[in-house]
């Protein structure tokens, strides 16, 4: 099970679309004053494309306690979850970490909690080869000036354009084009 630390401990977090969450607040229930992540302990869990955080706040100017609990979707919408801040704590702290996620408790240091170094990454086997898949005549839009292909031909099948990965990763069932387009099919 994870341990309960600073929520600031495990941001910045990504999304799989790429997008980022760089910080997180919220005001006081009682006074207003907002309160940033280093004034919450809890815990920050990547589930499918979400970011589910639970943890207790505590307001430095009226020393009110109360929980926090949220997931935020990759179009960085908050939604409060109905459970009780611990209940909900308590349930993400029991699932079982996925690759790439960064396990706080870990990387414990001197220096108030904060990891010195980033948790060790899963080991990936060599990309496969880059493919120049054969492409629509017909583009949806330009991405560092080159045109993106509606869809791309995969074995006589016309797979449509998902999305841009700046970092070239993409999953079982996606394609990679030009090393940052992903082509999926629906």
């Amino acid at each position: 099970m994870l341990d309960k630390k600073p929520i600031d401990n495990f941001l910045p977090m990504r999304f799989k679309a790429g997008g980022t969450v760089k910080q997180f607040s919220k005001p006081c229930i009682k006074c207003g004053n907002v309160l940033q992540a280093s004034q919450m302990q809890g815990t920050v869990r990547l589930i499918d494309d979400h970011i589910a955080l639970a943890a207790e706040a505590l307001c430095p100017k009226c020393s009110t306690r109360f929980g926090v609990a949220c997931v935020i979707d990759n179009e960085k919408r908050v939604r409060r979850v109905a459970l009780p801040a611990f209940l909900f704590g308590w349930y993400l702290r029991l699932l079982p970490l996925q690759p790439g996620e960064m396990n706080a408790s870990v990387s414990d240091t001197l220096s108030g909690g904060r990891p010195t170094e980033p948790a060790p990454q899963p080991i990936i086997a060599a990309p496969p080869p880059a493919v120049d898949y054969p492409r629509a005549h017909t583009s949806l839009g330009q991405y560092q000036g080159k045109p993106i292909p509606s869809y791309i031909i995969v074995a006589g099948r016309e797979i449509p354009f998902d999305r841009i990965a700046l970092d070239g990763r993409y999953d079982a069932g996606e394609y990679l084009l030009d090393s940052c387009l992903i082509y999926k099919t629906r």
